[in-house]
């Protein structure tokens, strides 16, 4: 019995898992069948675009800002040592475009948008507020659903792009101060450094994981149990799933764009 437990909780945690992806690609399909139809909710989409995006204008603003002053410093302190400093601009614009900026915003960001999903429908689903909407006739998911899932999918590529300027005025007030490499300098190694393909790799990852936040936030939602501690358990789960669920998906999608050779 000792020798077959640990396999057993192994065969649950495989089957939980494909559970969970499985209800998460029946929550999107349904959203998308039944989001694209008349009414579109469009008011409910602008409502979500603001709770979710513009109040996560403050901690974007610091992610950018400061990430860029980071990596910056980095690189320099490293390019230093190959007497290489004016080619700061160059190392971190690759680095923080293509990776940084999108990945770091999706694990923040993406993660604050998410729980409060989570908390929000969570919360309606323990008082009985998602049966109610149901039962007067309307559709859950039309109306909960498709609205948080546009918004997350919209907000955060928005949010990526704002980053990515910031980051970018971040490292040249780095590269100024500490190095002595002109913010005009930075600034021209930076953008030439940068092709299209670059910028749509970064865009396609905050697309994606908007996506993904927006879904597992209100599956997560969705998902809750009945009782005091459900919808803190409801989301802490999702910090997990949405962490686990952006960093395996930003390989992937660095493996398409970035093909070995």
């Amino acid at each position: 019995m000792s020798v077959r437990r640990p396999f057993e909780y192994i065969g649950e945690a495989i089957r939980a898992g494909f559970d969970w992806a499985g209800g998460i690609s029946l929550l999107l399909g349904r959203s998308l069948i039944r989001g694209v139809q008349r009414p579109w909710g469009i008011y409910d989409i602008f409502s979500q675009i603001v709770a979710l995006g513009i109040r996560s204008l403050p901690l974007s603003t610091l992610m950018g800002v400061f990430v860029g002053m980071a990596l910056t410093w980095q690189f320099g302190e490293a390019l230093m040592g190959f007497g290489a400093k004016n080619a700061v601009g160059s190392a971190a614009a690759l680095a923080l475009v293509r990776e940084l900026v999108p990945t770091l915003m999706a694990l923040t960001i993406g993660a604050k948008i998410a729980t409060g999903v989570t908390a929000e429908l969570g919360s309606m689903k323990v008082s009985e507020q998602i049966d109610a909407i149901a039962s007067l006739g309307a559709d859950p998911i039309k109306k909960l659903v498709w609205p948080r899932l546009v918004a997350s999918t919209v907000t955060l590529p928005l949010l990526n792009i704002y980053g990515n300027v910031l980051a970018l005025i971040g490292g040249a007030f780095i590269a100024d101060l500490v190095f002595d490499v002109p913010a005009e300098y930075f600034y021209e190694t930076y953008i030439d450094e940068l092709y299209p393909m670059d910028y749509i790799s970064g865009l396609v990852k905050s697309f994606t994981f908007g996506l993904l936040v927006g879904l597992i936030g209100c599956y997560q939602g969705f998902q809750t149990k009945f009782g005091t501690e459900a919808v803190g358990i409801s989301t802490t789960n999702t910090v997990v799933a949405t962490s686990v669920a952006i960093i395996v998906f930003d390989f992937v999608l660095t493996t398409i764009f970035l093909p070995v050779g």
